[in-house]
């Protein structure tokens, strides 16, 4: 395991100060030089991995962990040659001061080679990061060409991996996509873009970074871009491209013969060059009778290129039979890239043979891999292999490969699910039903890692399942799929495999289809806030599982229901709902759903004050808890830390929270984390301290906007609101109450709203203004009493005060 400080960052100068050190001090103590302390803490140098596990180490400090600098540029080609004029015209752009290079061209002309190579070469420049996104511009594949929601949340991502945002509306995410990127010195490298469009929309907000975009269409219409439009290169550079891909086995007339056999464009050279190098006992002769015979397939798909074609035909003809069968096969793969797995599923090969196979056609330049383990083919590849697998193969073996695939996507997706929602048995029925024998997944961590991964290549395989009519498997992969909902901060894809799942519920009438897919429907929209339309969904989920007979999967759905309530303030009813799906659970006997169940009621009962059936409800989720249930442990014990603080022991309930926040192995960006350090504000607040509640509200409501979870972020600003008004900070006590006051307005949040106008109230009364105190007063108890909370009595004997 990686030493914890090669990826952290610390404040060195106020860790020094508040250790009452020197510069000079502090550099004989870590052993550094005093003029390294000096650069660190003006900014001028980032700390190596070593010197700052001494200066942590010198300071008795922790550092706090960050995600490593994202280093995503692909290896530049390693035989490049060539293109001095274009890349000298890049680089002195960017010396002179561009923010925007565009290279555009037609396909297979090396604008990727040229990107990546110029990017390597600025690398330095930008020590924030150097991203790569290849924003598919020009595919065919359904589901593969990403949204721009998808590909503005992935960047997000790169750069701030615990910054989980899910678009719910296209200008507040473009927004957190230019916070993201202001002050960071980022490369950004754009590939295979569909226009100048596309690229404007990702343009960073600030002038810090460097965007190197590419695309088959003309740039020109990015305004202040470098344009750096790319044809086949001159013949000399063609010929020493070849030379240097050949590794010197042609002459310089037998190099210009195959560039001009090859339309003098870099992929069809590489690919000619990749084949005589892996035939030792070939000349430049043998390939050039090979490619004199050419063949137009890839003129009648779009390039106009014979050379490309006679160069990709030329290798496919070279390999053996399952080697072509593999490639033909791979023009199949609805996503972007495979794993072996999935690979061996198209090919019908087993997976030990098919992994070698897969490593022999990146050896000669038929496929390519970007990380370890995944496979993927250049966009002309993949048309070429589609059209041979069209013009060679039965349409019923294609079907049949494909069908293949998408039993081997079920099969992880359901193991993957099952093992994210133990509790849910509608996964480990499908895990059970769909399983094939192959590997599964250790723990939560490694399914949840799965699915990221897969993510678009799942969302692909249930639209090209659903095109190719196989119904029962697209629908079961689209409800897998959006077992993940809650884990994803990319709520795109979900809406349209959803979608996909309700057409085919539709089509094929089946009742059975349609219940759970209404719930997933209603689930999505309580996230967005969209609660009436969440409620029609979810009620009528629970109507069909019930008449269905599937009392627990309905227990599970009334009880989003219960919370759909509890996030609108409306307690007793929450109650009332949670009471209902308990008995369903139970009469089902499913323990896991009851328990769960249970241990969600305890919220509404403690915001109506009735601890001691809070108290009953946990004891009895805890008998019932599995073993091994550890998480479900934690968060009763930090409801018990709630209860001890509202019966009068808030120092209990500090030491409570803190053990839970420990339990959860740190301070991560999860949901449980995140009201857990809510809780332990309010425990501070309690105890007198209310410096040290800010400081952890704060830290509850950066991780609740990572999140985009509206419901804790409202909480989170109404009681860091408070913590701040009792360290005489109103001002900013004010926004964050307004904050708050705005999300529960937009999300029907009566309760969060009413704490917002009491927060106000407070901060105004603090500034001096009782007649906008009593007006805030008198709209908080309104919506304390309409909630049937406690807080109503405190607000009438403040109301009496002023």
């Amino acid at each position: 395991m990686p030493d914890r400080t090669t990826a952290a960052r610390i404040d060195l100068r106020r860790l020094r100060l508040r250790a009452v050190l020197t510069q000079e001090e502090l550099a004989l103590k870590a052993g550094v030089g005093v003029r390294t302390i000096r650069d660190i803490e003006s900014g001028r140098t980032r700390p190596q991995s070593r010197t700052l596990r001494l200066l942590v180490e010198a300071l008795g400090a922790d550092a706090e962990p960050v995600a490593a600098t994202p280093r995503e540029l692909p290896r530049p080609l390693a035989g490049f040659a060539g293109r001095e004029l274009p890349l000298e015209s890049l680089l002195a752009a960017v010396d002179g001061g561009a923010e925007v290079v565009a290279v555009h061209g037609t396909a297979g002309v090396g604008k990727t080679s040229l990107a990546v190579r110029a990017a390597h070469a600025l690398a330095d420049r930008y020590p924030d990061g150097q991203l790569f996104v290849d924003l598919h511009g020009f595919s065919d594949a359904e589901g593969l060409r990403p949204a721009l929601e998808s590909v503005l949340t992935r960047v997000i991502r790169s750069l701030d991996p615990a910054c989980r945002a899910r678009p719910e509306e296209l200008d507040e995410l473009t927004a957190t996509y230019r916070s993201t990127l202001a002050g960071r010195r980022v490369l950004l490298l754009l590939d295979n873009a569909s226009g100048a469009e596309q690229v404007e929309r990702l343009l960073p907000g600030t002038p810090d970074s460097l965007v190197i975009a590419t695309s088959r269409r003309d740039l020109s219409a990015l305004l202040s871009a470098h344009a750096v439009p790319l044809g086949p290169p001159p013949l000399h550079e063609a010929v020493a491209m070849l030379d240097a891909a050949a590794g010197g086995r042609v002459t310089a007339d037998e190099a210009a013969a195959i560039a001009e056999r090859c339309g003098r464009l870099p992929l069809a050279m590489g690919l000619a060059a990749a084949r005589l190098r892996s035939r030792p006992q070939w000349k430049a002769g043998d390939l050039l009778d090979r490619l004199a015979d050419e063949d137009r397939l890839l003129d009648e798909i779009d390039t106009g290129h014979r050379g490309v074609a006679a160069a990709l035909h030329a290798s496919y003809h070279e390999l053996d039979p399952d080697h072509r069968l593999l490639l033909r096969r791979l023009g199949l793969n609805p996503g972007d890239d495979v794993d072996v797995h999935t690979a061996a599923a198209l090919s019908g090969i087993d997976a030990d043979r098919t992994s070698g196979m897969l490593e022999a056609l990146v050896d000669v330049h038929l496929a390519e891999t970007r990380s370890a383990g995944r496979y993927r083919l250049h966009d002309l590849v993949r048309r070429f292999a589609a059209r041979l697998a069209d013009r060679e193969e039965p349409r019923a073996e294609r079907r049949a490969a494909l069908l293949r695939l998408v039993r081997v996507d079920l099969h992880f997706a359901y193991l993957a699910a099952a093992r994210l929602h133990p509790n849910k048995r509608r996964y480990s029925d499908g895990a059970a039903a769909h399983g094939l024998g192959l590997p599964g997944f250790e723990d939560q961590a490694e399914a949840l890692a799965w699915f990221q991964t897969e993510r678009a290549g799942l969302a692909a395989a249930v639209a090209a399942a659903a095109a190719a009519g196989f119904d029962e498997e697209a629908w079961h992969l689209a409800t897998a799929f959006n077992a993940f909902f809650v884990h994803d901060s990319d709520i795109g894809p979900h809406a349209a495999v959803n979608r996909t799942a309700a057409e085919i519920a539709r089509r094929t009438g089946d009742r059975r289809k349609e219940a759970y897919t209404l719930g997933d429907t209603g689930r999505q929209l309580l996230a967005k806030g969209r609660n009436r339309e969440a409620i029609d969904r979810l009620e009528r989920s629970v109507r069909l599982k019930r008449e269905l007979g599937d009392d627990a999967d309905a227990a599970l759905t009334l009880a989003n229901i219960g919370v759909l309530h509890r996030r609108s303030g409306r307690f007793a009813e929450s109650v009332a709902v949670h009471e209902a799906a308990l008995g369903l659970a139970e009469a089902a006997d499913d323990a896991a759903a009851a328990a769960l169940i249970r241990t969600n009621m305890v919220v509404p009962l403690l915001r109506l004050g009735r601890f001691e059936e809070a108290r009953r409800r946990l004891d009895a989720a805890e008998a019932r808890l599995d073993a091994g249930d550890d998480h479900n442990r934690v968060r009763i014990e930090a409801f018990r830390g709630v209860l001890a603080r509202e019966l009068g022991d808030p120092a209990r309930a500090a030491a409570i929270h803190t053990a839970a926040l420990e339990a959860y192995g740190g301070e991560g960006d999860t949901a449980d984390v995140t009201d857990t350090l809510i809780e332990l504000g309010e425990d501070l607040l309690r105890l007198g301290r209310p410096a040290e509640a800010a400081e952890r509200l704060d830290r509850a409501v950066a991780h609740a906007v990572k999140l985009v979870d509206p419901s804790l972020e409202r909480a989170a600003r109404n009681d860091l609101g408070r913590a701040l008004t009792a360290c005489g900070r109103s001002a900013e006590a004010a926004a964050q109450h307004e904050r708050a006051a705005a999300l529960a307005e937009s999300h029907e949040d009566a309760y969060e709203l009413a704490r917002a106008r009491h927060g106000l109230a407070r901060a105004h009364r603090a500034e001096g203004d009782d007649d906008t105190a009593r007006r805030r007063l008198r709209e908080a108890l309104q919506g304390f009493t309409t909630c049937g909370v406690p807080e109503a009595a405190a607000v009438r004997e403040e109301l009496r005060g002023l």
